[in-house]
């Protein structure tokens, strides 16, 4: 029986320490000497009393906790040469039992390290045994004259669970209120507190601490399961990834079981313990399950009972993938219950799959980076200045209300190729991040194919969700002719070209009135021309649109009707991109929203 002490004779239920050194069962949480646990252990909100090793001293005086280890240091002599005049000195190998030296010599303890051949020789040789097996010895003897520790206690880091349950299980509270109306006569308080002092004492001798055996069962799973703990749901934590694997392979789930001594349903019970347990002092529970996809460097920064939660999901997980590799049956989660378990809410397999769970996820939260709608456009000219109207007019950033800006630098990159993109470049593009959830909304000028191919592209079946089309009408905005002609007066484009041209040309509204007149959707923008034929150089678009919507912005109040609504169409197209966005903001949670979504209509006309 592992779960014993190396005599057989007490309640301890550390594993059998030749059984651990032999299996190596440290490799992956290796011991912690006492006072690396007591900080452990603090690290983690457990506070053991104002003196730490007095408490532990005392539950192992008491036989109810004890170390997994203990060593005694022996002293080794030195042979040693100075240097420097004998500042410095240099080690030159321990003097052998009969050796004579006539140098130098220094008197040290030797140093010890769990390994499997150096700690059975330890162990053998009685430096290094099981504390339960021995009679009690104040720790006070563990130091020599000198104060250096002689002796040295080893704790698992699960042992944080049992020191845990014992401190709520020895601690008593008087409240003021409960006490008052008693008179001294009524009560004796020193014998009422010795009494259950006692009582409970005498009971966890007897009985031990509930829930133990999962520390100890832990601690000997550990090189197998706990690395699996480590991780964000994507990626796991193993230092010495060639031992591991092959741990794993050479595995044996059934024969470890039958070390234990433990049966099926008694490892059932633990897991279950530990996992109630961890909910009860986890005082962020209600987010159990967006910190299980945090990193593990990122969770290792909680403090306190949040940090300790985390220990006790590692072991309960451990045991968790212990019985179902034994039975090839899943527990619960500590974030599910026999009457709600995640798949029915989320979806059948959504759990099994990291991405679509994230996702899901944070939606939920409201944490989700993706857009809510994509604006494509064809220049720099309007991937600047719309968010700008947006902003400066409407007091809404694109990124606060989740819009994203596309520029696809010029029209043939949304017309494509006649010979291969029959629906145009964007029909892929626009398809998968409707499938996703985002609008995709097109603002173009009316130029070579373009109203070919919208048109082609809203009658278009989707290839992601076939019973919607790829998009709607009224996402792909084209201006009748340019944004310039169909959102600014002759004026105010006459006056910005002139700025433009630094006084070379003063244009006038009837030359603009003509270029108007004379466009041709085929031919391009006749304002280039004009322009560079007066001034002889190029129309920067970009620095006509920064005047241009300039003007808007000199006077807000003046773009709006009595009614509120915006007169000029750009102002309306981007008032519409906006509350589209809003209106996607709440993100399907589970997957059965998600199919509502796309047969809503809302990114795509259904296929009848």
């Amino acid at each position: 029986m592992v779960l014993q002490g190396d005599d057989n004779t007490t309640m301890n239920k550390m594993p059998n320490l030749k059984y651990v050194i032999e299996k190596e069962l440290f490799m992956i949480c290796p011991f912690l000497p006492t006072d690396h646990f007591i900080q452990y252990c603090k690290d983690r909100g457990i506070q053991t009393s104002s003196e730490q090793l007095e408490q532990l001293e005392q539950f192992e005086k008491l036989g109810i906790l004890y170390p997994i280890a203990r060593v005694r240091y022996p002293k080794i002599k030195t042979k040693i040469e100075y240097v420097d005049n004998g500042k410095r000195y240099r080690d030159l190998g321990i003097l052998q039992d009969g050796e004579e030296w006539a140098g130098e010599i220094k008197e040290d303890y030797a140093g010890f390290y769990f390994q499997k051949e150096y700690a059975m020789g330890w162990l053998e040789e009685g430096h290094l045994w099981n504390p339960a097996s021995q009679p009690f010895r104040k720790w006070e003897t563990f130091n020599d004259e000198k104060g250096y520790r002689q002796t040295e206690s080893f704790y698992s880091i699960f042992q944080c669970y049992a020191l845990y349950k014992l401190i709520r299980l020895t601690k008593i509270e008087l409240r003021a209120e409960a006490w008052v109306s008693h008179s001294k006569e009524d009560i004796n308080v020193t014998s009422k507190v010795l009494d259950w002092a006692e009582k409970e004492i005498a009971g966890l001798q007897k009985n031990g601490i509930k829930g133990e055996a999962a520390v100890a069962t832990c601690q000997i799973i550990s090189n197998r399961y706990f690395p699996i703990t480590q991780s964000d749901r994507r990626s796991i934590q193993v230092y010495g990834n060639e031992y591991w694997h092959k741990y794993c392979r050479d595995w044996n789930a059934k024969a470890v079981l039958d070390d234990l001594g433990m049966t099926i349903d008694e490892l059932k019970q633990l897991q279950e313990l530990v996992a109630f347990d961890a909910k009860y002092v986890d005082p962020l529970v209600q987010w159990y399950e967006l910190i299980s996809f945090v990193s593990v460097g990122e969770k290792k920064k909680l403090k306190g009972k949040a940090l300790f939660a985390q220990t006790l999901y590692s072991m309960e997980q451990m045991l968790r993938l212990f019985y179902e590799e034994l039975t090839g049956n899943k527990l619960l989660a500590p974030d599910e219950s026999p009457i709600w378990k995640k798949d029915k809410f989320y979806g059948e397999g959504v759990t099994k799959n990291e991405l679509q769970y994230l996702e899901c996820l944070t939606n939920q939260y409201h944490l989700n980076p993706r857009p809510q709608l994509i604006l494509v456009v064809e220049g720099d000219g309007e991937a600047e200045q719309f968010p700008r109207l947006a902003k400066e007019l409407f007091g809404y950033s694109f990124p606060q209300v989740g819009i994203e800006v596309v520029n696809i630098q010029g029209v043939g990159n949304f017309t494509g190729k006649k010979k291969t993109d029959k629906y145009g470049a964007l029909e892929r593009f626009i398809d998968d991040y409707h499938y996703r959830q985002t609008i995709v909304f097109v603002v173009l000028d009316n130029e070579g194919r373009v109203p070919v191919i919208k048109k082609r592209l809203i009658g278009a079946c989707s290839k992601c969700y076939p019973k919607r089309k790829v998009t709607k009408n009224e996402y792909i905005h084209v201006w009748d002719k340019n944004i310039e002609f169909d959102n600014f007066s002759p004026d105010e484009i006459a006056r910005a070209m002139t700025e433009l041209g630094e006084g070379r040309y003063i244009f006038k509204a009837d030359d603009i009135a003509d270029c108007e007149k004379y466009f041709n959707a085929k031919k391009g923008n006749h304002l280039e021309e004009f322009f560079k034929k007066k001034v002889n150089y190029d129309l920067l678009k970009v620095e006509l649109l920064k005047i241009l919507f300039g003007f808007i912005l000199s006077h807000p109040e003046t773009e709006f009707d009595a009614e509120g609504k915006a007169k000029r169409p750009v102002v309306q197209v981007i008032q519409k991109v906006i509350e589209l966005a809003l209106k996607n903001y709440y993100r399907p949670v589970t997957w059965d929203i998600w199919q509502k979504n796309q047969e809503s209509g809302f990114f795509g006309d259904l296929i009848e």
